[in-house]
């Protein structure tokens, strides 16, 4: 039983202090984890101000969208009163809806469907 060969590595033209074989493979077959990082007062610092930018941006936007849908309900409401005021002056809602709907879409896309809906009507004899 002798001593276990050593070997050195050069990098750069620098070369490392003799190591051997066995410090290699018990270095490289360490865990990664196994060496535990220190936390100090300042790291928990930043990582609680982070912790409440990220809750506080959190609750930013729950809170937008909170006040779109309390937004949306009114405008939804709004739009029942104007439908309802029509109806009450006996305009027919089903087909302003339809209007509406129409007025949305390209007018080639419009007058696509009425020419199939026409063809339609035809073929059933209406």
């Amino acid at each position: 039983m002798g001593t276990e060969p050593t070997m050195t590595i050069e990098a750069g033209g620098v070369k490392s202090a003799p190591f051997t074989i066995g410090q290699l493979e018990a270095v490289t077959k360490a865990p990664s984890a196994a060496i535990p990082m220190k936390s100090t007062p300042a790291d928990d610092e930043v990582s609680n101000g982070a912790y409440r930018v990220a809750a506080g941006e959190l609750r930013s936007f729950i809170e937008r969208v909170e006040r779109l849908d309390a937004e949306k309900k009114d405008i939804a409401d709004q739009q029942k009163e104007v439908m309802a005021e029509a109806k009450s002056r006996g305009y027919d809602t089903k087909v302003m809806r339809r209007l509406i709907a129409q007025r949305k879409k390209d007018p080639a896309e419009v007058s696509e469907e009425e020419a199939v809906l026409e063809l339609y009507r035809e073929a059933l004899g209406m």
